[in-house]
Parts: structure tokens; C-alpha cells; sequence
């Protein structure tokens, strides 16, 4: 097999950071990956037993909408659970964002999950200079 040198390809490093965590929300257990690309964000949650991607969504800011523009990737239109958090952490992070997001939920959890992923992609990604804050007041 031919070495990188032998055929005159550099390789370059990743320039992909991960961040996982497992978490408890009030009486959610989730395991979440963030991962943080050279210029968007991919958010996955869900079950500490049962890794499975049902729902993946996108979203991005534009400088026509004051709203993110989002879609639903994979997974059924009628949940909007990964769309709507896509939105908002896109909107935060001034970057396109993709949230894969498939555990139960209810909506007075929903607020204190956000803002626990918000909290991990600060403590994760902070240490990078170049790499943004979500803002509280977004």
C-alpha cells in the first residue's frame, strides 16, 4: 500500500472537535455529542441505552430573515423538536446548526435542556479562541 509521501498527498489533521457528555435534566436522562465544525455546529441527544438518530434537522442564519431558515433532514415533519432547537441555537451561534435530537421530552423540560447543551458548547468550545459563546441574551 502506498504511503501519503509516495504519492505526493498531504493529510492534514481533523479539524472536527467533539465534546460528549451524559447528563440528567430533571427526569431526563440524555447522552449528548456536540460536534464542532469549521464553520457549523452538529448537536445529537438522546438515550443513554439507545443511540439512534430518528430525527436530524438543520437551520441557518440569513441576512434576509430574521428568522433562521430550517429543515427537517431526516425524520417525520410533525415532530419539530430537532427543527426548532436548530433554530434557536443557530440563531445564538450566528452559524449553521444541525440537531439530531431523540429522547421524550416534555415542554417544561425542553428550556432547562437548551440551556444545559448551551452550557456544554461554552464549556467545550470556549478554550478555542476562535470559536463563538452563545449568548445569554440571544
Amino acid at each position: 500500500m502506498a504511503s501519503s509521501e509516495d504519492n505526493g498527498v498531504e493529510l492534514l489533521p481533523c479539524s472536527f472537535k467533539f465534546h460528549n457528555f451524559l447528563t440528567e435534566v430533571g427526569e431526563v436522562k440524555m447522552s449528548c455529542q456536540i460536534i464542532k465544525m469549521r464553520d457549523s455546529f452538529y448537536v445529537w441527544v438522546g438515550n443513554y441505552n439507545n443511540n439512534v438518530m430518528n430525527h436530524l434537522s438543520l437551520a441557518l442564519v440569513s441576512n434576509y430573515e430574521k428568522v433562521p431558515i430550517s429543515t427537517t433532514l431526516l425524520g417525520s415533519v410533525a415532530d419539530s423538536t430537532s427543527t426548532n432547537m436548530a433554530k434557536r441555537l443557530a440563531k445564538k451561534l450566528g452559524m449553521p446548526v444541525y440537531v439530531s435530537f431523540n429522547i421524550e421530552a416534555d415542554n417544561l423540560s425542553m428550556p432547562a435542556i437548551e440551556k444545559k447543551l448551551q452550557q456544554e458548547i461554552n464549556i467545550g468550545f470556549v478554550a478555542l479562541a476562535d470559536e463563538p459563546r452563545i449568548l445569554e441574551s440571544a
